[in-house]
């Protein structure tokens, strides 16, 4: 690509401490290369709207366009880069479309600020992140289904305080964890929702003296709607961001009980499952070890996502009205967290699908007292009052002298998922499968033909 020219967008010819410099710049550049594709179509939207309002010849939006695409291209490559001295890639595009366009480049800021327009970046960015893990979770959700017809009716133990309950399955477990799932699976719709209104042409958070239409812009990026007012697009930078972290950090709990529950099961106590020895790492000292590093370390990203969403909070909580430069720091929590969520989903369907299961130690592990809820409503369904037919098995407990009735074992079936309910759970998953695929594909069209010349 053409040199950059090393000019910051604000400059006005005064010099700048460079110690002030590094400090506000930060680490910006190395964010920031991940914003690059989104800023190019938010820029391809803003220029086809200029265009549109009479402010760029028909000539001037193709060479613009091209210049784009370009831009988009290096970044794919990871061949985009930003300099120090140029800050952000806002910058950094519009130098390299200066120094391709000439004044067609100069002429693209007209109707914008870096402020809507990297709050437009990190709003497609969002997006497309938030439709990345509707993918994930279905997949996920597909794993525990698969995994709950095969194996859900192991019979094993259910645990209340960490002690012996009542009986459940393999199936009861991972049907939890499918239902989960499509909790979350919603909430990442309501998230896409949330963030369905397109924030570009408000300037710098008080309107723009000039003809855009926006809801022009907001079609080309496929928002549904404008977001109205140009100061909350400002308020909204944090709030949009702690909404998609707080639906990861939801996800990551998920998770989270996923990895403790299984570094319960594989534990040597319990032992009812096993993970692959592909699966496992070693120790460095003692030769013996098979240690499940990946199921803690699912934990641990679960808890860090967590963490996440109190940063932004104190980073953003306490700010007034309209754009204040603590919101830079909202980028790297909202850019890892977009990024890393997508790796531990796709670890947990793994997991999920590879684990093995001692159905003899699940067996072994359901003590006659297991059923001691069943045998004392026996008692009721023969015309015991429950309190009484409770205080009856309670003694025999006590007194080592309470036997589960085999009839009571057969008759529970403990804890098995029905054939119904799994394709219930299958019917939902396939509809909210569906509606993510049709609006991954709207977006993405939408986004594929802001770069296209003549269209």
């Amino acid at each position: 690509m053409t040199k950059q020219p090393s000019a910051r967008l604000w400059e006005k010819g005064t010099d700048l401490d460079e110690a002030i410099h590094r400090f506000t710049v930060g680490d910006d550049p190395v964010w920031d290369r991940q914003l690059v594709h989104w800023d190019c179509l938010g820029s391809a939207a803003h220029a086809r709207t200029l265009n549109r309002a009479g402010l760029l010849t028909a000539q001037e939006l193709n060479s613009l366009l091209k210049a784009l695409a370009e831009c988009d291209s290096a970044a794919q490559r990871g061949a985009f880069e930003i300099p120090p001295e140029l800050e952000d890639c806002h910058t950094a595009i519009e130098a390299a479309l200066v120094a391709s366009c000439g004044p067609a480049g100069e002429k693209i800021h007209a109707g914008r600020s870096r402020n809507d327009q990297v709050a437009t970046a990190m709003r497609l960015f969002m997006r497309s992140h938030t439709l990345r893990w509707l993918g994930c979770l279905a997949r996920f959700a597909q794993a525990a289904l698969d995994r709950g017809r095969r194996d859900g009716g192991i019979a094993m133990p259910g645990y209340t305080h960490m002690e012996l309950a009542m009986p459940s399955s393999v199936g009861q477990w991972l049907h939890a964890i499918a239902e989960a799932t499509l909790e979350q699976m919603r909430a990442a719709f309501d998230l896409l929702e949330r963030m369905d209104a397109c924030p570009l042409g408000t300037g710098a958070g008080f309107g723009v003296p000039l003809p855009l239409d926006r809801e022009h812009t907001a079609a080309l990026l496929g928002f549904q709607r404008v977001q109205r007012s140009p100061i909350d697009v400002q308020n909204s930078r944090g709030r949009m961001e702690k909404y998609f972290l707080r639906v990861a950090a939801d996800i990551g709990a998920l998770l989270e009980k996923l990895s403790g529950d299984m570094l319960l099961f594989v534990g040597p106590a319990y032992g009812f499952i096993e993970l692959p020895e592909s699966m496992t790492t070693g120790s460095s000292i003692m030769p013996q070890k098979r240690n499940p590093d990946v199921l803690e370390l699912l934990r641990a990203h679960g808890a860090r996502l967590r963490a996440r969403v109190a940063e932004l909070e104190w980073v953003t909580g306490k700010l007034p009205s309209g754009y204040h430069r603590d919101l830079q720091l909202s980028k790297e929590p909202t850019i890892r967290t977009g990024n890393e969520l997508v790796d531990m989903l796709a670890i947990a369907g793994r997991l999920l699908g590879e684990f093995k299961i001692n159905a003899e130690r699940m067996a072994a592990a359901m003590r006659p007292e297991i059923y001691a809820t069943h045998a004392a409503l026996a008692l009721v369904r023969q015309g015991v009052p429950f309190r009484q037919a409770y205080r009856r098995i309670g003694a025999e407990i006590t007194a080592g002298r309470f036997e589960a009735d085999p009839a009571i074992i057969g008759s529970t079936e403990p804890g098995f998922v029905s054939d119904d309910t799994w394709q219930t759970v299958a019917t939902d998953l396939g509809k909210l499968t569906a509606r993510a695929t049709a609006e991954r594909r709207r977006c993405e069209q939408a986004e594929a033909a802001l770069l296209q010349i003549g269209e």
